[in-house]
């Protein structure tokens, strides 16, 4: 339950940081290639480094869309961009049943779940308030 709660907090500073700093139009693009990459973190830690390959191959989707969301204009980026935090966010709820990795700490996917269903529900959100639903018109 004290991750979910913390997750909250962090889903809603992620979105008050990108307001402030006016970076909305590349902070959630940006963002999707760290979420792949905490979960190899994990795994090195855990010195699976075999694991964190595994990770980042499950994360290539990912990593792809952050970078040419963050630096290409394209029409309904946000919807894409929400959806695939979203879609992390289940999963990380299955991931223990995909990949078995030591290093993941208990509370994380309950964590990192929220922080993802909260920045993805945002943005699809804030895609029906910009013109083409465009994140680099955010």
């Amino acid at each position: 339950m004290l991750a979910a709660i913390i997750g909250v907090a962090v889903g809603v500073l992620t979105i008050v940081f990108a307001r402030v700093i006016r970076g909305q139009h590349w902070v959630y693009a940006i963002g999707l290639l760290t979420l792949p990459s905490l979960y190899a973190s994990f795994a090195l830690y855990a010195g699976a480094p075999a694991i964190g390959v595994t990770e980042m191959l499950y994360g290539i989707p990912y990593v792809v869309a952050g970078l040419v969301f963050a630096t290409v204009s394209i029409r309904h980026s946000a919807v894409v961009v929400g959806a695939l935090w979203i879609a992390h966010g289940l999963y990380d709820l299955v991931h223990d049943r995909l990949i078995t990795n030591a290093g993941v700490p208990d509370g994380y996917p309950v964590f990192c779940f929220t922080v993802d269903v909260i920045v993805g529900a945002y943005l699809l959100w804030l895609s029906r308030r910009i013109t083409d639903a465009n994140l680099r018109l955010a």
